[in-house]
């Protein structure tokens, strides 16, 4: 029997997700950065910690950081060949599950986890067709596997995002043919399947010629960028937030659809968006000068905000990676500094706060290391960034002694913990001030290293460094902490249940610490009704429940 845990009570669990504004509200005043695993290649003298060495990350990546500090990733390169997971929490983690011999080619993509342990990930490439589809186990019973292959149809399931209520939310590939937006919501059995966008070649009355790489928030929406025509010395997207009855409301556009809109052109990594309505997203702008520098933007439903643009205060160069929000309006993204380093940022609109830089000093497993790549034409920082309830932020990035940063001592898997620790749940949105420069440090731990990667990331990263990125496609280049890459990405066919898998958990898991209308600019103004909606109905379904518990039998 598997425990795969249903969200009991889905419009509960929708409706109580954000109750009102945290502690945070505000950019954190500084960080400290905790390890949680280190990887490295075999041979190493340096080690690996909380994972054997051997075990490599992809160069890409995007590493879901819970709101009680949970993590998970893909080891996508094992001494045993198939890919694995690892999870952990607090400092403390392991390989949980690795793929059983599914074929040369079986590869596992970026997983989603959920605050109940629940992890959720794509395989493809497998020999058998029917060894394709989403996994999905507990991090308590990682033996117990259930398979799951909807929509029927489909072939592959990228940027795939598991939320707090047991939703699956994903683009889903059709042999080829085209692609959707998909959410998979739990059922007493079974999951119910809705399509909240097609692209033109699925559908014939769809506007959508092609979908990029989508992202999904705890409500079941899911906010992507779709092209409606070919481009033509100008680019004709909407970035749209896709509800789960199949409306939509506009977000931004291109000025090709809006020729007063200041966006030139949609990165085309995902965007992020929060519970309440917020979108986080990079684009091009284009300037009366014929300049079009790239940006990071904040639409909080009302008004758009510049969180960091190319050649602006201390932002030299903004990286194409997804950039990701929590629900106070905080986002998290990664960018080159004006002195030339690489950089993981927090912002709101008003203030902008570095939280770990290349060269900083922080404290290993092995002691004193400092963030560095032998080369530094070689990115330092791995795939995305994250950012959950609290203000924490997970990085990864290359390891060197702080005095030789010739030698390698891997690749370090970091929480960097915001500070002062917020005392409240996450909601509404406030400003600090000023920018401050510098990282956090923290605990010794054991040993582990990755040794630099170069592998295609899954659906939804761009190219590691520089502007000129490729358009999605569901992959894109890393550069960063490399190592060999996966085998692509081929087509699933057929149906059916493939059952329980049971392969090499690799032991025991470790018990864990802590257990609208158009403003002129393209923009749209965003509603926060349905989150109402949901909120009225779980705490009436709250109130009903309680009063039959009290009533006299």
């Amino acid at each position: 029997m598997t425990r795969w845990r249903r969200a009991g009570g889905l419009g509960l669990m929708l409706g109580g997700l954000w109750l009102g504004p945290s502690a945070w509200a505000r950019v954190p005043e500084g960080y400290t950065l905790q390890l949680q695993a280190r990887t490295n290649m075999l041979g190493n003298a340096s080690g690996a910690y909380n994972v054997e060495p051997g075990n490599l990350l992809p160069g890409s990546h995007r590493m879901p950081l819970t709101k009680d500090g949970q993590v998970a990733f893909r080891l996508s390169i094992t001494p045993e060949g198939p890919n694995a997971i690892w999870w952990g929490r607090g400092g403390a983690g392991r390989r949980i599950y690795q793929l059983p011999q599914l074929g040369e080619d079986a590869r596992a993509d970026d997983p989603g986890l959920n605050s109940r342990e629940d992890l959720a990930f794509a395989v493809t490439e497998a020999t058998q067709a029917a060894d394709n589809g989403v996994y999905l186990l507990n991090a308590r019973t990682p033996e117990e596997v259930r398979v799951v292959r909807e929509p029927t149809g489909a072939s592959n399931w990228e940027s795939l995002t598991l939320n707090e209520a047991g939703q699956l939310g994903f683009r889903a590939s059709f042999n080829f043919v085209g692609k959707a937006y998909v959410v998979l919501t739990p059922q007493e059995k079974g999951w119910a399947v809705a399509y909240l966008a097609k692209e033109k070649s699925l559908d014939g009355v769809s506007p959508y010629e092609y979908l990029y790489s989508p992202t999904m928030n705890d409500l079941g929406e899911m906010a992507g960028v779709a092209d409606l025509a070919p481009s033509s010395g100008e680019w004709f997207q909407e970035l749209r937030v896709f509800n789960l009855d199949g409306t939509s409301r506009l977000v931004a556009q291109t000025r090709g659809r809006e020729p007063s809109s200041p966006f030139f052109r949609f990165a085309s990594v995902a965007p992020a968006l929060n519970n309440r309505g917020q979108v986080a997203f990079i684009a091009w702008d284009k300037l009366a000068d014929g300049r079009t520098p790239v940006g990071v933007y904040l639409w909080d439903g009302v008004t758009l905000k510049k969180l960091a643009r190319n050649g602006e205060g201390d932002i030299r160069e903004v990286e194409f990676f997804p950039p990701d929000i929590n629900d106070d309006g905080l986002v998290a993204f990664r960018a080159v500094d004006a002195a030339g380093l690489r950089a993981v940022w927090v912002g709101d609109g008003q203030t902008l706060k570095r939280v770990v830089s290349e060269h900083d000093l922080v404290k290993s497993d092995l002691g004193p290391a400092r963030i560095d790549q032998e080369k530094p034409s070689n990115p330092v920082f791995g795939g995305s960034v994250s950012i959950n309830a609290a203000g924490d932020v997970c990085v990864t990035a290359g390891l060197a002694p702080p005095d030789d940063d010739q030698e390698e001592w891997g690749t370090a898997v970091f929480v960097a913990l915001a500070e002062p620790r917020p005392t409240e749940p996450d909601g509404g949105t406030e400003a600090d001030a000023g920018t401050d420069g510098g990282s956090g440090e923290e605990p010794d731990g054991g040993a582990s290293g990755d040794a630099g990667t170069g592998e295609e990331p899954d659906g939804g990263a761009g190219a590691d460094g520089g502007s000129g990125e490729e358009p999605d496609g569901g992959a894109g280049a890393d550069g960063g902490v490399g190592e060999e890459p996966d085998g692509g990405a081929r087509p699933d066919a057929g149906l059916g249940d493939g059952g329980v898998h049971r392969p090499d958990s690799g032991g025991p898991v470790p018990e864990l610490p802590g257990g609208g209308g158009d403003d002129g600019c393209g923009c749209q103004s965003t509603s926060s009704a349905s989150t109402w909606l949901w909120l009225l109905l779980g705490l009436t379904w709250m109130g009903l429940r309680q009063r039959r518990r009290s009533s006299p039998r």
